[in-house]
């Protein structure tokens, strides 16, 4: 399916790629279909709240991303480290050319908080070492049904009193996640305020899963331009955080209080994906509170476009790389100034 033929009612619009996406993007997400196509389509999640079926169903699917970032990392011939830190994994990659030994980017991962790894989503942290030229740290924290949402923010705060421990203040560190892991990057970084320690000097978000409720616009209106199933994501949200608690700060941070402070940010998202309602709302909160907020839109571009695997050589995923790394690497001089 690398070709798309436009304007035929049988094919869903998820696959109707609009004119104005690059040849190299078509090409790129055909290759990506075929891939997921190999293995039988989108893999189904377990309808259960049972952390060992969930678990097994993420072993299958981390295989596959582990397999399709492969050929990224031996591009950039990018090396991995396991660490601990507080008491939770993290996995280093360090880049080929690397101009600094000690860690300051930090990298926390998507998968709708009931998948991925560290390991798995590797290319997001891969490329971003590439451009920066200095290791990405990539917290594995504990996913739901396992983790919820106070235990696995705790997690992110206990890495970064780790580093404070080990001589590196969070204010000298950035801060940069995809989809959940956006969301998760924002509300650690709330509670690291809220406990009165320092925050990271910057964060970088890609399509940011920001309200639990799934109530913004794009949910609805794009649903049939993008891939994600809203019913199933609320039924993984409430095993993450509960029906009660699904408002909390620290689970859906749009509603958090950024006019206490809150460190510059940069938010990314793509014209096909639900959750760019997510993105504008994030926008918005942030500058209302007069933060240093900056809202990067991608034309035809779907949910995390920056880390498919087959599309890192785009135009589309290389300007958006390029502009995370410029921003992340801006604030990292400020704050070591």
């Amino acid at each position: 399916m690398s070709e798309i033929e436009h304007g035929k009612d049988t094919t869903p619009l998820q696959f109707v790629l609009p004119s104005t996406v690059s040849a190299q993007w078509k090409e790129a997400f055909g290759r990506m279909v075929a891939e997921v196509m190999k293995i039988g389509g989108l893999q189904t999640q377990p309808i259960t709240d049972n952390p060992d079926e969930w678990a097994a169903a993420n072993a299958r699917s981390n295989g596959f991303a582990e397999a399709l970032a492969a050929p990224v990392l031996a591009r950039l011939g990018t090396r991995t480290v396991d660490h601990n830190m507080g008491g939770v994994p993290v996995m280093e990659y360090i880049p080929a050319v690397q101009h600094r030994e000690r860690a300051r980017v930090f990298y926390t991962h998507g998968g709708g908080y009931t998948g991925g790894s560290a390991s798995a989503n590797a290319v997001a942290p891969a490329v971003i070492a590439n451009l920066l030229g200095e290791p990405v740290l990539s917290i594995d924290y504990t996913l739901t049904p396992r983790g919820r949402y106070d235990t696995v923010t705790d997690e992110v705060v206990a890495v970064f009193d780790a580093l404070t421990n080990d001589g590196t203040p969070a204010e000298q560190t950035v801060l940069f996640g995809d989809s959940a892991g956006g969301g998760l990057a924002v509300a650690s970084t709330l509670k690291l305020r809220d406990q009165g320690k320092p925050m990271p000097a910057a964060l970088a978000l890609w399509s940011p899963f920001v309200d639990l409720r799934c109530e913004g616009d794009t949910i609805r209106t794009l649903l049939h331009a993008d891939f994600f199933d809203p019913e199933k994501l609320a039924c993984n949200m409430n095993m993450y955080a509960g029906p009660d608690h699904l408002m909390h700060p620290y689970a859906s941070p749009i509603h958090g209080d950024f006019g206490k402070g809150f460190p510059p940010t940069l938010i990314q998202a793509g014209t096909r994906e639900i959750l760019l309602s997510d993105s504008v709302r994030l926008y918005q909160a942030l500058d209302v509170a007069g933060r240093v907020v900056k809202l990067d839109i991608y034309e035809g571009m779907p949910h995390v476009h920056q880390s498919w695997p087959t599309g890192t050589q785009t135009p589309e995923a290389m300007l958006a790389c390029s502009k995370t790394a410029q921003f992340l690497q801006h604030w990292l001089e400020r704050s070591t100034a």
